[in-house]
């Protein structure tokens, strides 16, 4: 099981994000709730759907000997307008700089790969996840 720990850090809705591979990060709101010191939690889920295909794509680009010079991966979330204002449609967009010549279709097969098999945050995302909750008081 994997786990991260979000703990209030006492300054209006602010949280750090703890994971247990020992890395944390800052999560926040813009004003009037929060000082916009961090990330939103929603860019946070968009920001990891990226780098958790992103890295996928890298990994199976240089498995395949495809020139890859760089990789900026976008994402962007449509939502509902009213509470909870869920993502209703995530478009990802992978813009590749190249060293040389590539095969077309070894860098498409990447990409579906990366999206389609190798990556949790896509596929948790894409068949959805049963979540439970309960309190604990210390």
């Amino acid at each position: 099981m994997t786990k991260a720990t979000a703990r209030w850090t006492g300054t209006k809705v602010r949280f750090a994000v703890h994971s247990e591979s020992g890395h944390t990060a800052d999560i926040d709101e813009g004003p009037p709730y929060g000082d916009d010191a961090a990330m939103r939690p929603t860019e946070m889920l968009l920001g990891t759907l990226g780098s958790c295909t992103g890295i996928n794509v890298v990994l199976l680009l240089k498995k395949y000997k495809q020139p890859l010079r760089s990789l900026e991966v976008e994402v962007e979330g449509e939502r509902e307008e009213e509470w909870p204002k869920a993502f209703t449609k995530i478009k990802i967009t992978f813009r590749c700089a190249w060293d040389g010549k590539t095969d077309k279709e070894m860098v498409e097969r990447a990409i579906d790969l990366a999206c389609n098999r190798y990556c949790p945050i896509h596929a948790t995302l894409s068949r959805g996840v049963k979540i439970e909750h309960h309190r604990k008081d210390t």
